[in-house]
């Protein structure tokens, strides 16, 4: 049996325990450190991905308030145009009825000259009635032709007699009773043509059926026969 002798030397085994020891500690603070680092790392890199995220959120609000402007200014404008092309067709309703009645009423005084007759006196010429707006309000429109070889002046007074139905009764109307406006009595005193025109009023259980005329004429005795028109033959 052999025995070993090992010199003993404490401060050797003491410098080899605190090297021992500081070497873990550098080792422990440089993975401390290397993580801290890290994670500063990538705290910054997440920072700056999201200032991206909200340069890009930022951008896409501003482009769609854009989006948002343009539409409504895109609407607006449709709603100009709708309105536009509606009023250009009521525009065109009216001016194709305005035609149409300037189309009636030139025919019309084209009849009126053509039944002119020389020598004959004064006498209707013709006659129309529209419906107005209101209950019972119609517009009437009478013309009187004189065709005088001396080119005399016609004097006179129209009558005229509205005749109907009233509560299941035959009933006659003056035109004093149903005149509302223009002239209050149907004088006249002209060379050639002459034209009454105004509003009538009928009560509301008066139902027109005819118009009764007469002229009276100053240089004739008598004056021509009364002319009967039906009501709606006459309305317009």
């Amino acid at each position: 049996m052999k025995l070993v002798i090992k010199p003993h030397r404490p401060l050797r085994r003491a410098l080899v325990i605190i090297c021992a020891g500081v070497t873990v500690i550098l080792a422990l603070a440089v993975a401390l450190d290397y993580g801290h680092w890290r994670a500063i790392a990538g705290a910054m890199v997440s920072t700056g991905d999201r200032r991206l995220l909200l340069d890009e959120v930022i951008t896409l609000r501003r482009e769609n308030e854009e989006l948002r402007y343009k539409l409504s200014r895109l609407k607006r404008a449709e709603e100009i145009n709708r309105t536009a092309r509606r009023m250009n067709r009521e525009s065109m309703g009216k001016l194709e009825a305005e035609v149409a009645a300037l189309h009636s009423e030139i025919q019309f005084y084209r009849d009126v000259v053509g039944a002119s007759e020389v020598g004959a006196g004064p006498k209707i010429g013709g006659m129309q009635i529209k419906s107005l707006d209101g209950e019972g309000r119609y517009g009437y429109m009478l013309v009187m032709t004189h065709v005088d070889k001396d080119n005399r002046l016609a004097e006179g007074v129209v009558q005229l007699d509205l005749r109907g139905q009233r509560q299941g009764k035959r009933t006659a109307l003056k035109f004093a009773q149903v005149v509302e406006s223009g002239p209050e009595t149907l004088a006249f005193k002209f060379k050639h043509f002459h034209l009454f025109e105004g509003t009538l009023r009928l009560p509301s259980d008066f139902i027109p059926q005819q118009i009764e005329v007469a002229v009276r004429d100053r240089a004739r005795s008598g004056g021509a026969p009364a002319e009967t028109y039906d009501w709606s033959a006459v309305l317009n």
